[in-house]
């Protein structure tokens, strides 16, 4: 057992490059909640070396990621169907912040065009040399690898479809 694997705990919004690099499967911590410090956002490196996904969104998994201008970062999705936008979330770890390509629920979201425009400063690239983006998981997940190409960020339309922004 590696017993300093056993005590890393982070916020999955704090993980770096580095970390995906050593541990390429995250769990959520959900049965931590209650340990002072921790909450749902909560994850720990994880001893297995692939998922059957039969918790879908309970792990994170590091994932190349490829952009348009061919240039590439690492990043990672949750374990979930890669057709699930919402439930994958691709991240690129971008030097030591995140960007999500999704946007979430735009009812709930005052100002995506700003939100947007931030992840492009935060990339240090415009749409075209971003987009189509391309996410493949480094670990199986149930006997797969998965993977996820965007040609936009995606958020949840008032009309509860799926929209595409850039």
């Amino acid at each position: 057992m590696d017993i300093t694997r056993e005590h890393i705990r982070k916020q999955v919004y704090e993980l770096s490059a580095e970390d995906l690099k050593t541990h390429p499967i995250w769990e959520f911590c959900s049965d931590e909640e209650g340990i002072e410090g921790q909450d749902e956002a909560t994850v720990k490196p994880s001893s297995d070396s692939e998922l059957s996904g039969d918790f879908p969104g309970a792990h994170i998994v590091a994932a190349d990621v490829t952009y348009a201008d061919g240039s590439t970062e690492l990043g990672y999705l949750y374990s979930c169907n890669p057709q699930d936008i919402g439930c994958s979330q691709p991240h690129v770890i971008a030097g030591s912040d995140q960007v999500n390509f999704w946007l979430g629920w735009l009812q709930f979201n005052k100002n995506p065009q700003e939100e947007i425009a931030a992840n492009y400063r935060t990339l240090g690239k415009g749409s075209a040399a971003v987009f189509p983006i391309s996410f493949k998981s480094r670990v199986n997940v149930s006997g797969a690898q998965p993977e996820i190409t965007l040609n936009g960020f995606k958020a949840l339309g008032l009309d509860k479809t799926i929209v595409t922004m850039n």
